[in-house]
């Protein structure tokens, strides 16, 4: 990764570790998703990790959390938070969130927050998500994005976070 990568993730790093932190309680965001003890969820673009810990507390010993991201320095980075704390229920994994080469149904939960774009559009993602995703599945999106109709019906919302339960086809 380059410089401006570099420089990019610091900066985002900084207001995901310092400011949010002020602003936003993950616990909450998390708890309008749906996330709940013993589900097995999927964090899509994890960045700094700001919910990768919390997720894993919530979710407890008998679920797990597993933090993806295409960025390696976020990957690294948020993997650093998991051994410094000691978590035993999350791991990350680097990769493409449109092609992760994660087993099919295998995720109660995934969530999305803070993805503002995605190479290649978001599209080939909500198919990804609704391949790992088991049959109820839920995928919970923070802001305006929407996933199709055919793969998601909406369940309910709770301020920016909106829940959708994976359709069956």
């Amino acid at each position: 990764m380059g410089r401006k990568g570099r420089i990019s993730f610091s900066m985002m790093r900084f207001v995901h570790e310092t400011l949010y932190g002020l602003f936003r309680d993950p616990c909450k965001a998390l708890s309008a998703a749906g996330l709940e003890p013993g589900q097995q969820v999927l964090e899509v673009g994890c960045g700094p990790g700001f919910f990768t810990i919390p997720a894993a507390d919530i979710v407890g010993e008998s679920g797990r959390v597993l933090a993806l991201d295409v960025n390696p320095l976020a990957v690294e980075h948020v993997q650093r938070k998991i051994e410094t704390k000691g978590v035993t229920n999350a791991k990350t994994l680097l990769a493409d969130a449109a092609q992760t080469n994660l087993a099919d149904k295998s995720f109660d939960l995934a969530f999305v927050f803070g993805l503002a774009h995605a190479i290649g559009g978001v599209d080939r993602i909500w198919a990804e998500v609704h391949r790992v995703l088991k049959s109820g599945g839920i995928l919970a999106i923070e802001g305006r994005q929407r996933p199709p109709e055919s793969l998601f019906h909406p369940v309910k919302h709770q301020g920016r976070i909106f829940q959708f339960r994976k359709a069956d086809r």
